[in-house]
């Protein structure tokens, strides 16, 4: 059903105006699908009727004293904030459930819902978290503990380890509306299968080929190594492929990401801890990931979240090749090779006292900077061809390859998520289509990266969600044959859209050829 939604705002609160309202609206028979009232703002959410019908409506409205104006919107107030709170959420690197009180998922983040239960968003509405979760102190706790909160439990979901919250969501006026669950994960420490080499890093760019000899080089000396380069560019890869050619490739490989671990968690997966030293622990104590990757390779993931008092206890064991459990007293000494890797400019880290200067010259002995995929689009053919096959063989379909078009649609992006992003426009692609031959249209640009790469240099959330929806209107008009057609394509008028485009400043040649 196509809708529309008006803004009144009053020019003064008296009793029964929101009811004259509703008289007006029931006089022309239009029913109401959502209304959220404020002291001189009320939101309405209408069923479009004949243009002349409403036409009417609005100029009844107009000439009631006590109304100062109506406007049509795009959206109502909680419809702004329900999209604000879910874009945040989809940001955010770990799983976020939202629930109600009886334990239906209300919202679940892309996180979680890809990633963790290996589905979509929507697929998980109004299922029971149980279904997913099935644990039975989660079970109790939502039937009989609302008001109580789990704290650093750590479930099994596949195969896979988490550290599971769960926290009451209480309203201003302490009233119960549900929970809010969060889901880490936790390095799987039997998972020491590692196949990468350098042969696997796909493409023929002098800029990639200089990196790749450098790293080689690199692997046949045992010191530390520090990786940077944007997200998506492949910085595990190569931290893989330095250990497989070096000579600890029989031993572990653990990876660790230091942003995506709560910094109370972080220190114990690094050092582990003994038997008691802290409430939800194991009984036996246990081991942290520089004992279990004895004789192999430790690689830290963006090493620049980690906090300072951690960056300290990493300058000791790189000083005396030992570690130190929580809550013990004795030194463990360790044989791993630590290979680090970071996206930030890690000399402004410094600069600005977030990373220590004596621990990056430990780490960074040997450095290797990955290249963004922008600065090697010669690559973009190459990476295109391995990914298509990958994808089709997975999807089994018979897909010749791309039309030049969209392979110059390729080229020309800017690509702020680089090969990751690369590779899940490829995947989008060939699975949607149903042709033998991927077109134009069938390239859809992800801009959310592009949004996410930029948050630090937007100054507040409308800025952000100002910059998404621009480069959506911008995508839209560059596949369409005009801006009709666009508003069709995004279900909105011509007019709105036409004053989305003077908001943003959108210029003809932007998206005109």
């Amino acid at each position: 059903m196509k809708t529309r939604r008006i803004k009144i705002i009053t020019a003064i609160d008296r009793p029964h105006i929101t009811y004259d309202i509703l008289s007006l609206l029931r006089k022309h028979d239009i029913g109401i699908l959502a209304m959220e009232v404020y002291t001189y703002v009320i939101y309405l959410k209408v069923p479009v009727i004949e243009q002349g019908l409403w036409k009417d409506v609005l100029e009844e409205m107009e000439r009631m004293d006590e109304i100062e104006s109506v406007e049509e919107i795009d959206l109502i107030a909680f419809e702004e904030r329900d999209i604000e709170m879910k874009r945040v959420l989809d940001i955010i690197p770990q799983g976020v459930v939202v629930l109600s009180a009886k334990g239906n998922i209300k919202y679940a983040n892309n996180y979680v819902a890809e990633r963790i239960f290996k589905t979509t968003s929507n697929q998980l509405t109004n299922r029971y978290i149980i279904d997913f979760i099935n644990d039975d102190k989660l079970k109790q706790f939502i039937k009989e503990e609302k008001l109580k909160s789990i704290r650093n439990k750590e479930i099994t979901i596949g195969n896979q380890s988490y550290i599971l919250n769960i926290h009451p969501i209480l309203s201003d006026e302490n009233v119960f509306s549900g929970h809010m669950l969060s889901l880490n994960e936790v390095i799987n420490q039997d998972n020491y299968h590692n196949p990468i080499t350098f042969d696997d890093i796909i493409g023929e760019s002098n800029k990639l080929k200089e990196v790749i000899e450098q790293a080689k080089l690199y692997s046949l000396a045992d010191s530390p190594v520090l990786i940077t380069g944007e997200s998506g560019t492949g910085k595990e890869l190569f931290a893989r492929a330095i250990h497989n050619l070096s000579g600890r490739f029989n031993k572990p490989f653990i990876a660790i990401n230091c942003a995506a671990i709560p910094e109370q968690l972080l220190e114990s997966e690094l050092f582990g801890y003994e038997s008691g030293s802290f409430t939800g622990g194991k009984k036996e104590g246990k081991k942290g990931i520089f004992e279990l990757g004895e004789g192999g390779t430790i690689f830290l993931d963006e090493i620049g979240e980690m906090p300072p008092h951690l960056q300290s206890k990493m300058l000791r064991v790189l000083q005396e090749k030992s570690v130190r459990r929580i809550g013990s007293h004795t030194e463990i000494p360790i044989d791993a090779r630590i290979i680090t890797a970071t996206n930030q400019d890690i000399d402004e880290l410094i600069r600005t006292d977030k990373f220590r200067l004596d621990l990056l010259y430990r780490i960074n002995i040997f450095s290797v900077d990955i290249p963004p995929l922008r600065d090697r689009k010669d690559d973009i053919p190459i990476l295109v061809e391995h990914f298509t096959g990958k994808h089709i063989k997975r999807y089994g379909k018979t897909i010749e390859g791309l039309e030049p078009k969209a392979m110059k649609k390729l080229i020309s992006y800017n690509w702020p998520g680089n090969i990751r992003e690369l590779q899940n426009v490829l995947e989008r692609a060939i699975a949607l289509t149903s042709e033998h031959l991927i077109k134009e249209k069938d390239i859809m640009l992800n801009y959310n990266l592009e949004r996410s790469e930029n948050l630090n240099n937007q100054s507040s959330l409308n800025d952000i969600i100002g910059s998404y929806e621009r480069n959506i209107i911008l995508d839209t008009l560059k596949n369409s044959t005009s801006i009709r057609e666009a508003a069709r394509r995004l279900d909105v008028t011509h007019t709105l859209l036409i004053n989305r485009i003077k908001k943003y400043c959108i210029a003809d040649e932007e998206w005109k050829y």
